[in-house]
């Protein structure tokens, strides 16, 4: 399976959001991964349309946190 560069992107940044939110919670980046890929937050950062993507990985674990306190 061959990634865009937009593909590529939007996993490495799901990847280091997760390992941040798991650092913040101390809990396991299996588990932050879990509960972030069920988020409206990760549907934005897949979403090509949305340039959600070209925000960096704190900025997108802060909008996961903000999503989660709602």
């Amino acid at each position: 399976m061959v990634l865009s560069k937009y593909e590529y992107s939007m996993e490495l940044l799901a990847a280091m959001a997760c390992k941040t939110i798991a650092e913040r919670h101390k809990i396991a980046p299996i588990v932050a991964f879990d509960s972030f890929i069920k988020s409206q937050t990760a549907k934005m950062l897949f979403d090509e349309r949305t340039a959600f993507w070209c925000n960096g990985p704190d900025y997108i674990a802060d909008e996961y946190e903000r999503e989660k306190t709602i």
